[in-house]
């Protein structure tokens, strides 16, 4: 047995690999070599933990002055270290993941620390697994983007008849745990930075001072989601390359090109068999199956027979964010920013530089304005109407309230006698005196006593008696005259 252990080793295939090389079973009838690489020590070096701190410093510049961000950028220096060994010796734990609620949508945040974890993860495999997945999977870094899978589908469209537009039914929500984790075995080498990511993908969840075990899906928000989105559907990217069509995939978006009807129903074959081998389901609102003719919508862009445009769906999104921005009372400076940007990007994905995207806005700004005038002139009607009926409810309890109490008020601040002429409405005409000496001392108020006789039938005529006598200037026993009157004798006193 000794004797072929050594005619093994002399052999050249053996000889070219050091010993301390690690052997890796492939088949059975294959065996290959693979150096031994230590990921973990590549997470907790200096230049990668920096990058994560630069990163992690950026993306929460702006949170909350309670959040633990703030409490790891103040003592870095004396956490780096014990965080190194930590992640070497694979005794570093995620805790738990706080949920928020908000009005369209619900949010995970990491810790600070964990964020930080999680992000130089995210590095060290993006350098190893790169080269290992599709190059028709365009969300990664360095593959240009939606733009440059917009640009792919614009080159190819023109060549075939067919198209496969669909993506995953709530794709982050879906993943198996067990799936990825399986796919993740053949890839990552280091079973330190395995168990993070097993950490990363069982996390648990605490939501108002509940915890949720997470036992499918994989969290929104964390800087290692998008890398492990590409990893799940790895095996749907290797099944279309063979094929030949011409295929790209942004995240859970997808879009499959054929010449023949055939070819297409082969393809969408293929699809189903692999969503179903993955535990996920396609978007029923979001898929099409038919000719290109037709014009199908892909990343916020139309491809019509008349070229590529960007989909009415994505300006007006666009305009309802611009109205909603100005309800809310954002600065216009804020809102210009917003609408340059937004043109910008839209403008980088069309071959003709944007021509006819400035008129295609304006038509649906126009609409939108017409209708923000319309809901303006409503408000306006509506308040102006409860304006002046609170007005008038007002006027009617004061008047009410001195009829009540059958005595009001009158007071005036002037020294000389005022005439009235008093009429009623059978026609009636007098006239009364009031005198006024001041309202600063309380003096020259007057008050009107009314006897509330003959309230059924008109009277004849009723007395008024007009006097003063906190004035000085009042004559003595008053002015007396009289005035008809419905409602009885006014006697002023």
């Amino acid at each position: 047995m000794t004797e072929a252990k050594e005619v093994v080793r002399s052999q050249p295939q053996f000889q070219q690999h050091p010993p301390s090389d690690r052997i890796v079973l492939v088949s059975r009838k294959r065996w290959k070599w693979r150096q031994q690489v230590d990921w973990m020590d590549e997470i907790a070096s200096e230049s990668v933990l920096g990058q994560a701190y630069a990163w992690l410093c950026e993306r929460r510049q702006d949170y909350s002055p309670n959040d633990d961000v703030w409490d790891v950028r103040w003592r870095w220096e004396e956490i780096r270290p014990q965080l190194q060994a930590q992640l070497r010796a694979g005794g570093y734990r995620l805790s738990s993941v706080r949920r928020f609620h908000l009005s369209d949508d619900d949010i995970e945040v990491w810790s600070a620390l964990d964020a930080l974890v999680l992000k130089a993860t995210a590095l060290v495999l993006a350098a190893h697994c790169l080269p290992n997945l599709s190059h028709h999977c365009h969300h990664l870094q360095g593959r240009g983007g939606a733009k440059a899978a917009v640009r792919f589908v614009n080159e190819h469209h023109t060549g075939n008849t067919f198209v496969f537009r669909t993506d995953v039914k709530s794709y982050y929500a879906s993943i198996d745990h067990d799936i990825l984790l399986g796919l993740l075995e053949h890839v990552v080498a280091d079973k330190r930075v395995l168990d993070l990511i097993r950490q990363y993908v069982r996390r648990t969840i605490y939501d108002g001072g509940l915890y949720e075990d997470v036992e499918r899906g994989i969290s929104l928000g964390c800087p290692l989601s998008p890398l492990m989105g590409a990893f799940y559907l790895k095996l749907l990217d290797e099944r279309m390359e063979k094929t030949g069509l011409a295929y790209a995939r942004f995240m859970d978006d997808w879009v499959i090109l054929a010449p023949t009807r055939w070819k297409l129903r082969a393809a969408i074959r293929l699809v189903n068999q692999t969503l179903a081998e993955l535990h996920v389901e396609q978007h029923p609102d979001k898929t099409f199956i038919g000719r290109i003719s037709r014009g199908f919508d892909f990343l916020g862009y139309a491809f019509t027979p008349a070229g590529l445009e960007v989909a009415p769906q994505t300006v007006e999104r666009c305009v309802k964010r611009v109205s909603r921005l100005y309800e809310q009372g954002v600065d216009p400076i804020h809102i210009g920013t917003y609408v340059r940007r937004w043109h910008r990007w839209a403008k980088s994905g069309l071959p003709d530089s944007g021509e006819g995207l400035a008129w295609q806005v304006l038509r649906l700004t126009h609409r939108a304005v017409v209708a923000l005038l319309l809901r303006f002139v409503t408000w306006l009607a509506l308040s102006l109407s409860f304006a002046c009926q609170t007005i008038g409810d007002a006027a009617d309890a004061c008047h009410s309230r001195y009829r009540k109490n059958g005595k009001a008020e009158i007071p005036h601040d002037r020294t000389s006698p005022i005439s009235d002429t008093v009429t009623n409405q059978w026609g009636g005409v007098g006239s009364r005196t009031r005198w006024g000496q001041g309202m600063r001392n309380g003096s020259g108020t007057h008050s009107i006593q009314v006897a509330r006789t003959a309230l059924d039938a008109p009277p004849q005529s009723s007395a008024v008696t007009c006097s003063n006598e906190s004035s000085p200037a009042a004559p003595a026993g008053g002015r007396e005259g009289t005035v008809p009157n419905e409602r009885g004798v006014f006697a002023f006193a």
